[in-house]
């Protein structure tokens, strides 16, 4: 096939300087000034389409821009406000559990003063240890907490890493587009 098209074109070629050769002086001259007007035409909307891709191209970024400002913007607001509900939880089970320390230190002392004289059987004391049971609590509390920061700050850095790569994608498909 191609060996077709390139002696199609050798034979063509030959066909259209036979041509020119054949032709008056004038009528050459002619013929050059309409090429070279054509030729600057097509110069001229080549140059009009490029300047037409570059305005949309540059329209295009600055609006991925503002949307991606936007949706950092929102990211960074989401991870505040989940941050700051983090610390309120932590804060509110701290506050709970030392309550909760204060009123079992306050029950212990009472037991402590309770006259056992009368009980003769030591086997049957009941032993209750809350504190520990109220630390591994808080403890779990203040954990959950750190991890609802931390997945805050993931998305937030997710947000921010997927606005930035938004440009990227824009460009290359408004190029496309611009080339179709």
């Amino acid at each position: 096939m191609a060996k077709g098209f390139f002696v199609g074109l050798l034979v063509g070629g030959a066909a259209a300087y036979a041509g020119y050769r054949s032709l008056t002086s004038e009528q050459r001259e002619k013929l050059r000034e309409e090429a070279s007007v054509r030729y600057q035409e097509l110069r001229d909307r080549a140059v009009d389409y490029a300047f037409y891709a570059a305005d949309t191209l540059d329209d295009l970024k600055e609006s991925v821009q503002d949307y991606s400002e936007s949706a950092t913007e929102t990211a960074r607001d989401w991870a505040d406000s989940m941050g700051d509900r983090g610390a309120t939880m932590r804060d509110r089970f701290a506050g709970q559990h030392d309550s909760f320390d204060d009123e079992t230190a306050a029950l212990r002392d009472e037991l402590n003063d309770f006259d056992d004289d009368d009980d003769m059987d030591d086997d049957d004391d009941i032993v209750i240890d809350v504190k520990s049971a109220v630390s591994e609590a808080a403890s779990t509390a203040t954990d959950s907490a750190s991890e609802a920061t931390s997945t805050a700050a993931s998305a937030t850095s997710t947000a921010v890493s997927a606005a930035k790569d938004l440009p990227k994608s824009a460009a290359s498909e408004a190029a496309d587009s611009a080339s179709k």
